[in-house]
This record gives structure tokens, sequence and C-alpha cells, in this order.
């Protein structure tokens, strides 16, 4: 299956480098804004039906406009970056609890951080602070 990856203007904070991949053979896409935490995606939750059957509730479609902000977390033992939308405050305190009191915050790799940021957007700007 072929992508396409190019960058657009963030609808809530304007950064001009957020992400946006579309797949152009089944008409899916995913838009998220590394800076504030905006997302918006469009996903096909039936697979089993050809494209010219889908209907409206076969796909998955959803758009968090106004987040509370996004967080990157790493590890000395993976070369990746999670990143993430916060949705709200409170999602914010949970993720916080887990990291601080040790737990692993991905299911696939287990992933124990050394380094937690959170960026918001603020009043026309994107303020970072560092957790760990």
């Amino acid at each position: 299956m072929g992508s396409v990856i190019d960058y657009i203007e963030c609808p809530n904070c304007k950064d001009e480098e957020t992400h946006i991949e579309y797949w152009y053979k089944t008409g899916e896409e995913y838009a998220f804004c590394d800076k504030c935490g905006y997302s918006r995606k469009a996903f096909i939750k039936n697979r089993d039906k050809k494209l010219t059957e889908l209907t409206d509730e076969d796909w998955d479609v959803s758009e968090i406009k106004n987040p509370y902000g996004v967080f990157r977390a790493s590890s000395k033992d993976n070369p990746g970056i999670l990143l993430g939308t916060l949705e709200t405050e409170k999602d914010l305190e949970e993720l916080k609890s887990k990291i601080l009191g040790g737990e692993e915050i991905t299911t696939e790799s287990g992933l124990f951080v050394d380094s937690f940021i959170v960026s918001r957007f603020i009043d026309g700007e994107i303020i970072e602070t560092v957790l760990i």
C-alpha cells in the first residue's frame, strides 16, 4: 500500500510542519502536530469489504481540534520516541503518574521512560515542560 507524506499548517497552533500521511489507494489519512497535539484520522474499520462497498459506518473518523497538549517520551534503551496527544489535563496526570511510578507506558515495546516532555499551545505560544 502506498502513501504520500506531506506537511500542512496546523489548524490549532498554525505550525507549518504538521505531519499528514495519506494512503492514496484507500483514502485513509492521519494528521498530527507534534507541537500542540492536534490530530485527525480517517481509517477503515472493516477491511473485509471492497472499497466500493464501504459505508460511513465502516470508517473510524475523529479529530482532536483543541487538545490539552502533546507528550514526547523516550528511553535510552529504545532509539524511537513515543508521541501522543493529551486531550485533557486528566490524561496528563494519569500518564505522569504511570511514568513517575516506573510503569511501562506502551504495551508493545515496554518502554520505560528516561525523558518525558509536554508541549502545550497557550495564548498563541508553544510552551514546553520537561518533566524528566
